[in-house]
Formats: structure tokens, sequence, C-alpha cells
């Protein structure tokens, strides 16, 4: 390694650069900090009056709709407490009827009818517009309050104003059903004809009387019920406040105020009122509610503290159901009075930021540059003794590298040695026996010439078997000094190949999936060196987890940017408290006597370091070649296109 340069110079540079930056950093962030601030208050102006208005919009749109949900959930639910309180009377006046009816079973019938009518006769409800009535199944009356002068008379003859029967009706009810729901028009009590021809909306609830073959009934106007419903709503909404000084404000779409922060105002028509530019304002207002809904700005009239009159803006909607409008508004005026007040915040704020910024930042810089001299002085004491230790790291180091190096490779030929005995024994046995064979048969005088040249045929394939088996081998051992151009696909081959009698033995299954002709640039032994450790450690996970049937799978194919081989094993995969450390040198789960755990370390540093490419360790559950869910270590080297 090369450590010449210039030192008093570069120590010159060490003590002056530092200090040089310092200064030079503390003016640029004081520049900024303060242009930062001044910046910020210009847009903190700017967007006040935006913010604030868009805020008081939230505000004012919330409250509307929340107003506008309440009125619609009570509205929606009138009509089912209106059903459930008729239900409710039917069933306690019910009651009275048999228990007047089993009290005096004994009378004669038109006795226990006298008494049930002179006891519900008096009955009412919701401030006296709710009574009961009661007729024969053939339409005869039995009970009207509103007008006894029907008692005893047919009303089944009587049409609504849409040309229904509804006694008829009543009683069709009563007989099929016994009970029920029933919704139908009716004339208001005491505006039977002459005086009163118009009929309104009712809904009641009937029931059969099977003793007395009656059916009892009791029902309440729609509209009456609902204007109870309005008036209660009404005066909610007249007390709701938020924001301070908000409220909301309706109008009946006529111009009627119906609530208003100033109550001198309900109940009168403003809906010719005009501001100072011959506005209409709650014409205007209310135009918005039948649309729909939407935001309105507008000048209302002078106030007495005001002569000028001021800017309003209110969100709007309307209730066409009950013709009604819904809003609740802002005084632009006070956007002003809040832009104001936090410009004076924010300028005395700035001010004060700017004093402390400047003072800050001159301090620092002097205490900065008093401990950089400091350290300064100790950095050029220690500079020399890191040289020399740099220096020395190095060395130990590269000659650390170097003995990992050749560990891993003798420990990888012992490896080898064992393939070789197991490859060259079988063919050395066929040469044997041929040989053997031959002169056996020379020696009897039987030795035809079709067996002597199939021997002979069999002794040359198998030496030149041996012969192949020896050039793998040596190219193994020898190692790369430089980078070759190979296919990856016949480096697989040539791994198989060196491991042929390994893969007999221990009965392993090669699974293959390869795609052919990629050809990168890079070290094959390297890549011979990778496979036979993985391979090596999957064979010993076999032995040691004792797996039946031994696969182990090979997938070689090409992606977008990369070359992907995948290595994987069903040997129950790497324990998940080591697998972060496999690839650490060193690290090792098996006895010292069988490992000496520089193989995955040696497999990283090949490929990343040598090879420029990635590997990782995983572990995965999936089907083996006989379909059953098996767990196995997955190795996946990533390599570049360009180079490996």
């Amino acid at each position: 390694m090369n450590l010449k340069y210039n030192r008093p110079k570069l120590i010159k540079l060490i003590k002056a650069l530092p200090l040089a930056v310092a200064v030079f950093f503390s003016c640029i962030t004081t520049y900024l900090v303060v242009n930062n601030n001044i910046q910020k208050h210009k847009e903190n102006i700017q967007n006040i009056k935006t913010d604030f208005l868009e805020n008081q919009k939230i505000i004012i749109k919330k409250e509307v709709i929340r107003t506008l949900k309440h009125i619609r959930y009570q509205k929606n639910i009138a009509e089912q407490k209106l059903k459930t309180d008729i239900k409710s009377n039917i069933d306690n006046v019910t009651k009275i009827i048999y228990n007047i009816y089993k009290e005096n079973s004994h009378k004669t019938k038109r006795e226990i009818t006298k008494l049930i009518k002179d006891a519900i006769r008096p009955i009412s409800y919701n401030n006296g517009r709710g009574y009961y009535f009661i007729y024969k199944m053939n339409g005869v009356n039995i009970l009207y309050p509103p007008s006894p002068q029907f008692e005893g008379e047919d009303m089944s003859n009587i049409k609504d104003s849409n040309g229904i029967y509804n006694i008829q009706k009543l009683a069709k009810l009563a007989a099929e059903k016994t009970e029920g729901y029933f919704s139908w028009y009716w004339f208001k009590p005491n505006s039977i004809l002459p005086k009163d021809k118009k009929m309104y909306k009712k809904i009641g609830y009937i029931r059969y009387i099977k003793e007395l073959d009656w059916f009892i009934g009791t029902g309440e106007y729609i509209q009456e019920f609902e204007n109870d419903i309005k008036n209660e709503l009404i005066k909610e909404i007249q007390e709701i406040r938020f924001g301070g000084d908000g409220y909301i404000f309706m109008h009946q779409y006529d111009g009627v105020v119906l609530t208003h922060i100033d109550t001198q105002k309900i109940g009168k028509n403003f809906i010719e009122l005009q501001n100072e530019s011959g506005k209409y304002i709650v014409k205007d207002i209310i135009e918005v509610a039948k649309k729909g809904s939407g935001f309105i700005e507008y000048t209302i009239p002078q106030r007495a503290t005001d002569k000028r009159g001021e800017r309003k803006l209110s969100y709007i909607v309307g209730l066409d159901d009950w013709q009604w409008q819904i809003g609740a508004g802002t005084y632009l005026s006070n956007i002003n009075k809040v832009v104001i007040k936090r410009e004076l915040e924010f300028k005395e704020k700035l001010y004060s930021s700017l004093i402390s910024i400047v003072i800050s930042s001159v301090f620092l810089t002097l205490v900065l540059i008093y401990i950089m001299l400091k350290l300064l002085t100790i950095i050029e004491a220690e500079f020399a003794k890191y040289e020399k230790a740099l220096s020395d790291h190095i060395f130990e180091s590269h000659k650390k590298d170097k003995l990992l190096s050749e560990q891993a490779k003798l420990a990888s030929m012992g490896e080898m040695i064992a393939n070789i005995a197991h490859q060259w024994r079988q063919p050395l046995s066929v040469i044997s026996t041929a040989a053997t064979g031959m002169k056996m048969q020379k020696e009897f005088g039987c030795l035809p010439d079709d067996i002597f040249n199939n021997s002979c045929d069999a002794i040359n394939n198998n030496a030149q078997y041996l012969s192949s088996t020896i050039d793998d081998f040596k190219n193994f051992i020898k190692g790369d000094s430089s980078t070759t151009t190979f296919d990856v696909t016949h480096t697989i081959k040539s791994f198989l190949h060196l491991v042929e009698g390994t893969i007999k033995t221990h009965n392993i299954d090669m699974i293959l999936d390869l795609e052919k002709n990629l050809v990168v640039t890079g070290y094959e032994n390297q890549m011979l060196q990778c496979l036979m450790n993985i391979f090596n450690n999957a064979k010993d996970a076999f032995e040691l987890n004792k797996v039946k049937n031994k696969e182990f799978y090979i997938v070689l194919k090409k992606e977008t940017s990369v070359y992907t081989l995948e290595l994987k094993d069903n040997a129950g995969g790497i324990p998940k408290k080591i697998l972060s450390k496999i690839f650490e040198p060193y690290f090792t789960t098996k006895h010292k006597s069988q490992g000496t755990g520089l193989g995955l370390h040696m497999t990283y540093n090949l490929i990343t370091q040598g090879m420029n490419g990635k590997i990782v360790a995983s572990n995965s559950n999936f089907k083996d070649t006989s379909g059953q869910d098996v767990n196995g270590a997955v190795f996946t080297i990533t390599l570049p296109l360009e180079k490996i």
C-alpha cells in the first residue's frame, strides 16, 4: 500500500478547512434562518385572511348541516313515534273495554255498551286532539266523541276526499287481520258537514273486539303532529350558539322569521328587506335555499354600532318539505381584526427571534472554532499513530483474507477427494472387470472378437470418463486468476459432474429448471465454489435431519436486468435464531471437527465482492415432487447482466 503524501500540507488543510467551513456555514445558516422567518411572516400575513375565512366557512357549514340533520332525524322519527303512541293508547283502552266486559258479563249487551261508551268518551290525548271511535263491523257508529249526534248512524257509505270508503276499509282490516295501522283522510273534530267539507290526512290504529263484534280505533292528524314537532324544533334551534356570537337563523320560504338572535324579529316577514344597494337580502337567501344549499355573501343593513352596514358570509340550506330555510353566518369585518392582531403578534415574535438567532449564531460559531482548534491539536498528535495502525491493519486484513480463502479451499478439496473416490469407483471397476475377463478368456482360448471389441470399447469409454473427471477437478482446484466468459448453465452441469458421486451415495434427487444460453463474464471457478459450499451444507442438513426423500432444486432464469440463481432444499430450513448470522466468519452449528464456519462466509464474499452480485438466505414452505408440504432453506443469488 502506498502511503506517501505531503503530510505538513495535509495537516494545514485539516486545520484551516473546518474553521473556514464553520464560519461560512454559520453565516449562511444565519442568513437563511433570518430570511426564512421574514418570508414566513409575509406568507402568514397573506394566509391569515384566507385561513380564517376557510375556517369560518367550515364552522358555519358544520353547524348548519348538523342542524339540518337533527331536523330531518326528528321529522323521520315523528311518524314512527306517532304510531307507537297511538298503538299504546289503543292497548290501554282495550284493557279498559275487556275489564268492563268481564266484570259485567251478566248484563245485557246494551248495558255493557253504555258502560264502555261512558268510560271511554272522556279519554283524550295530544292536547285534546286525540279521541277514540268505535264501530260495528257493518259500519254503524257506536262512539264518536267529537260529534255524538252521529252515534248510531251508518257511516259505511261516507267517502274521504280521495273517494275512499274509509269505514268499510277499517272494517275489512279488522275482519282480516284483527288489528293494524291505517292511513286515511277525515274531517277534523267539529267540522262535519255542512260547516267544513275539507278532510285531512290521519294515521291511526284499529283493533277488533271479538266478544262484541266491534272494532275500536284512534288516530292523529299528521299536520297537527308535525306542527308540534316543528314548534319543539324551533325552540331548540333558537337556543343554539357557537363560536362566541354564532347562531342559526331560519325563515319560511315566504319570508317569515322562525329563529334569530334578535328575538324581536321572530314571526315577522322580511321578504321585502333591502340593503343600501337595493338588494333583497332575505329573498336572495331563500333563493339559495330553494336551489339546495350554498354560500352567499351580502351586506346587511346598518346596525346601531356601524352606520356603514357590514358584509356577511352565510351558508344556507333548504328544507323543501317544510318550506324552511336554515342558515348561519359570520361577519367579514372580524377577519380584519384577526389579521391586525396576528400581524402584531407575529412581528413581536419575529423581532425577538431575529435577535436571538444572531446572538446564538455568533456565540455558537466562536464556541465551535474553539472546540475545533482543541480537537485539531489532538487529531494531529494521533494522526501519526493512526497511519501506522491503518497500515498494520490493512496488512493483517490481507493475510486474514488469504488465510480464509485457503482454509475454504482446503475444506472444499476434502469434499473433492471424497467425490473422486465416489466417481472413480464404478469406472475403475468396469475397466478392471473387462481386462480380467479378456485375460481369462484368452488363457482358455475362448475370446470371441465381438467380446474383445466390446470390452475394449468399455475400457476406452470409462477411461475417457475418468479423463473428463480429472479435467473438471483440475479446473476447480487450480482456481481463476482472471475473468472469463462462460455459460452459467454449463457451469452448473460441471458442478453436477463434480458432485455426481455424492449425489448417488446420498440418494439426492436433483431438480433442475435452467434457462439456456445465459452467458456472463466473471470468475467461473468462484461460481463453482459457491455452488459446492451451498450443496455441501444442504447435504449435511439432509443427514442431520434424517430426510428420507432428499431433493435439491436449482432454478436459473433471466429477469429484466439480472440473472437469478435459486438453490433450494427440503432439509427443514435454517433456524430463525441463526438465520441472520450464517454469513458471518467462523459461525457454524457443526462440531469443530466437521466444519470451520468459513463456507458460507466465503460464498458471501465471492458473490458480493468477487462477482458484484447479491446473495440472500431465507426459509420456504413448498410442495416437493411427491406433493408433500416441506420446509427448506433457499439461497437466492442475483447477478447483474453487464458483469457478474
